[in-house]
């Protein structure tokens, strides 16, 4: 049975995940025991982003759909900083000693920061739509008068 996606629950997760590769930055871990998990999750982190932007922008009537892509926004952005520290920070897992590392952090900001920008149009498209009631005021008022 398909459930649907509860996106505040795996934003959470994903976040969540995020905090952990952060973690790893900060650690001495190995890189024969950690660096393909990292690049896994990063690939995870990635693809669900990707999934949770389309079923946001695809379904309009989604219950707190602006709250829900603001925080989406808010992940992605956590996302890509913690792919600019991969980059940046001397570790024992960083791109720095990791040429494919390199390569995979720079497609995955360039997928990220199209999401973001995707998620807040998401946003800026209805707040520019003019809601018009669907029953005029005349169509309401006999209505209520047959009840």
């Amino acid at each position: 049975m398909n459930k649907p996606v509860d996106v505040e629950d795996t934003l959470y997760i994903l976040n969540t995940r995020i905090q952990m590769l952060q973690d790893i930055l900060a650690l001495d871990v190995s890189p024969n025991l950690f660096l393909d998990k990292s690049i896994d999750d990063m690939d995870f982190i990635d693809k669900t982003l990707a999934v949770l932007l389309k079923m946001l922008t695809e379904d309009t009537y989604i219950m707190e759909r602006d709250e829900q892509l603001d925080n989406l926004s808010e992940t992605e952005w956590q996302f890509s900083q913690v792919l600019v520290r991969f980059l940046s920070v001397s570790s024992t897992i960083s791109a720095e000693h990791f040429p494919v590392l390199r390569d995979k952090i720079f497609v995955l900001r360039k997928q990220s920061a199209v999401r973001r920008k995707a998620a807040d149009n998401a946003r800026a498209k209805k707040e520019g739509v003019e809601t018009t009631p669907i029953v005029s005021s005349d169509e309401m008022s006999e209505l209520l008068k047959r009840l």
